[in-house]
């Protein structure tokens, strides 16, 4: 048998003999000694198996040796660092990693700048602060003009905050880069529109609280309503019903989000519709109702109304029939037409199960005011 190169390999070996022999009577011993390594080594790899062997030592104390390998990065060349720092990334070895990234920092060895921001991206999604706190400094050194363009790459730390469950530090932290850096306003207004949307899928109760403060403080204080617009819409949307009160909060407390609304209420709906979500034009119906803005009302209502009748939702159709005779609103002929014929043949209401065809299932429909 050829030497073995590293220790941990020939430890996981005598793991898996140590275990046959449990079930096979096989003598360890004998599979030892016929290992052909020098005197010194065979001596000090046969006090290592008398240790293991005479000790219930798992397969994960050799895995845990692997890991815990260091390499010495003084020589490496500036590729052999972008393979060592991507590999760690690529496995999750965040403790190596930041260990690697404080020596880089420490003995100021260059890294390319494609994976310093793919290590920007990874330590602020993994809630790193400490780690994209040396990524700064570390640019800050090597390349201070990519520092400063990148804004001190400030919405990582936002965004590492955030991720850790700091919703308020991180958002005072894109609040402060977005007052310095004011040409990076639309890139903060997307790193803006990625941290509602995770702070709304982890259902942070806390954390909705406080966006809801700061989307609100950007649209009054900057007239920047894309915030605002991007954290109503998510709650509007969603399926949960203290979601959609904040929704109506924000609504009842913005006048400029009110305008906005009016002026979008039909493509909202037409595409919230294509993901079927009818529950959410009807709390937009009831929106405009409330606001009073019947010009929207009427359209969004045709909206749905077409939906229905594309659905062969019948009952769907006769209630918002009724509910337009209630509010003198007209529906357009075309639509009348299609409604009447529907009446007439009984599309798919009368016919045989057997003979209906598919179609999107929907639930009772009605209106409420």
């Amino acid at each position: 048998m050829q030497r073995l190169r590293h220790t941990s390999k020939y430890f996981r070996l005598l793991y898996t003999v140590r275990e046959l022999s449990r079930k096979c009577s096989i003598l360890t011993s004998n599979f030892t000694s016929s290992i052909e390594a020098s005197d010194s080594e065979t001596l000090t790899l046969q006090r290592w198996s008398k240790t293991i062997l005479s000790q219930d030592i798992g397969l994960r104390f050799f895995m845990e040796m692997d890991n815990n390998r260091t390499a010495d990065i003084t020589n490496m060349t500036n590729d052999e660092l972008n393979d060592l720092l991507q590999d760690l990334m690529s496995k999750n070895r965040d403790k190596l990693l930041s260990k690697y990234l404080n020596e880089c920092l420490d003995k100021q060895k260059h890294y390319s700048t494609n994976v310093l921001k793919k290590l920007f991206r990874y330590c602020s999604i993994s809630g790193r602060v400490d780690m994209v706190e040396v990524l700064q400094k570390y640019c800050f050194k090597v390349d201070y003009h990519l520092f400063k363009r990148n804004g001190e790459f400030m919405h990582y730390v936002a965004k590492a905050q955030c991720m850790k469950g700091n919703s308020q530090q991180g958002l005072s932290v894109l609040k402060e880069a977005y007052i310095k850096y004011s040409g990076l306003r639309s890139f903060y207004r997307v790193i803006f529109r990625e941290l509602i949307n995770d702070s709304v899928l982890n259902r942070s109760e806390a954390s909705m609280v406080i966006f809801k403060k700061y989307v609100l403080e950007f649209s009054e204080t900057w007239n920047d309503h894309y915030p605002l617009i991007c954290y109503w819409h998510i709650c509007w949307s969603s399926n949960w019903f203290s979601d959609q009160q904040i929704s109506n909060e924000l609504l009842e407390t913005s006048e400029a989000l009110q305008n906005i609304v009016r002026d979008k209420a039909s493509t909202f709906s037409i595409n919230i519709l294509r993901d079927y979500n009818e529950d959410a034009v009807v709390r937009l119906l009831q929106s405009l109702l409330k606001f009073h803005m019947m010009d929207e009302y009427a359209k969004v209502l045709e909206i749905l109304f077409n939906y229905k009748l594309k659905n062969k939702d019948l009952r769907g159709c006769t209630e918002i029939v009724k509910n337009c005779e209630t509010l003198g609103i007209s529906l357009p002929a075309d639509q009348q037409g299609r409604y009447i014929k529907m009446l007439i043949y009984k599309d798919y209401s009368d016919v045989k199960a057997e003979d209906k065809p598919k179609k999107l299932t929907s639930k009772n429909f009605k209106l409420k005011f």
